[in-house]
């Protein structure tokens, strides 16, 4: 368990798409208004330290390490673990099959999740219990 909460958060799938609001699993994207074909990333393709861009050629993020059947992108601001299947890779390198900014807002969410979660954890404070003297 330490494992997984070593960063701010890991994202399911479910999670994760229902962030962005969509309904439906990612599948690989195909070559469109000139964009190159992308095919799904395996986890050979993922390296420490390589680029992440998002769906339009913007760079959102690097590698840190794949994390069971995560890869664990650090933004600059945060580390946060996305599902292999939202990471595609073309002739370019690596890219996530959603923009920028679907990412940025995903993120938020994961992280007023995991506040809200910690928010609960925190034991409420005590009052001192006093006990009524003795006659």
């Amino acid at each position: 368990m330490a494992g997984i909460m070593k960063y701010a958060a890991i994202l399911t799938s479910a999670f994760f798409l229902s962030a962005l609001g969509l309904a439906s699993g990612v599948a690989a994207q195909s070559s469109t208004a000139g964009k190159p074909a992308s095919i799904l990333a395996t986890p050979a393709d993922i390296k420490a330290g390589a680029s992440v861009r998002d769906d339009k050629g913007v760079q959102v993020a690097k590698v840190v390490e794949m994390q069971g059947a995560n890869v664990v992108l650090d933004t600059g601001q945060t580390k946060i673990g996305v599902p292999l299947n939202l990471v595609t890779k073309d002739s370019q390198g690596l890219m996530l099959t959603i923009t920028a900014d679907q990412f940025n807002g995903a993120i938020a969410k994961a992280h007023a999740r995991s506040e809200a979660a910690k928010a609960a954890e925190q034991p409420t404070p005590q009052q001192p219990q006093t006990t009524p003297p003795k006659h």
